[in-house]
């Protein structure tokens, strides 16, 4: 039996990370793996190891207003570095300390980057740190065809390679028409769409961050279902961002996947759960 009764809904936007790719191995992993690169190759400081744990991300990613990974890494080194002391070991907050800030940020109603340059200082170089966050998630041949720059560092295999697809079918199976609205940018995009098989979904069913629009924006939702005539999504996420973009779109259901959003009325554990659940059969 169905525990929500899927009725209204007349199609189905999926994030994409935690949803439909397994991401556990790459982002998370690609903060950590910046974290000690950009304190030694931007900063001149001393890399002792990167003191970035899964509790730092998990606490990262109950606070909507960062669904941006590379903001994550830019931010939380940013504190590290107003401590002013050289070694990141001895200057990295615990997740209580960073909780504690992002709760600051949240307060201020300022947006994520500009609350860090106001309240903790313009130190660490924004575009600088995201490219190194970049290039390990792409490794360096993915950086040389899909970025067609040379990366700064060599012989990184690329972490996008450590993930996983959630869901086994194609997009045209699954039947409500089907939308993205995803924190990845076009090109990281690309890279989920062929492990999920899914490289033919129209490129106007997806909205990218590199769209300029970014949760927790409704924006996104509204230009989805603009573009497929539909009104009320089913929409799976799995961050605060996500919920938050469907609250402030004022139509649909947000359906969470995984284990941040504990709180939330539906939460299952993977994306088939939840459908299942939900009553809606997939096609063969």
């Amino acid at each position: 039996m169905a525990i929500l009764s899927p009725l209204k809904a007349d199609c189905i936007i999926f994030d994409v990370d935690g949803v439909l790719m397994d991401t556990a191995k790459s982002f998370p992993e690609v903060i950590r793996e910046s974290i000690p690169r950009v304190w030694e190759h931007i900063l001149g400081r001393n890399n002792d190891s990167s003191p970035f744990t899964v509790r730092h991300f998990e606490v990262s990613k109950r606070f909507s207003f960062l669904n941006d990974d590379y903001d994550i890494c830019w931010g939380i080194l940013s504190l590290a570095a107003a401590k002013g002391k050289n070694g990141l070991d001895e200057s990295f907050p615990t997740p209580w300390e960073w909780e504690e800030k992002l709760k600051e940020a949240e307060d201020s109603g300022q947006t994520f980057t500009a609350w860090v340059k106001e309240s903790i200082g313009d130190i660490l170089p924004y575009e600088q740190t995201r490219k190194i966050c970049e290039e390990l998630y792409f490794g360096e041949e993915k950086t040389l065809e899909i970025l067609r720059r040379k990366p700064v560092f060599e012989g990184d295999p690329g972490l996008w390679r450590n993930e996983r697809p959630l869901l086994n079918r194609n997009w045209r199976k699954i039947p409500l028409p089907v939308g993205i609205y995803t924190g990845r940018s076009r090109k990281e995009l690309s890279l989920a769409l062929l492990a999920l098989g899914w490289e033919d979904l129209p490129g106007d069913r997806a909205v990218c961050s590199d769209d300029g629009i970014k949760k927790p924006s409704p924006e996104g939702l509204e230009t989805v279902c603009h573009r497929l005539g539909k009104s009320w999504p089913l929409f799976f996420g799995d961050t605060a961002s996500d919920r938050a973009a469907l609250k402030a779109f004022g139509r649909g259901d947000f359906i969470a996947i995984g284990n941040i959003l504990k709180d939330s009325e539906f939460r299952f554990s993977k994306v088939e759960d939840a459908i299942r659940a939900l009553g809606l059969s997939l096609s063969a």
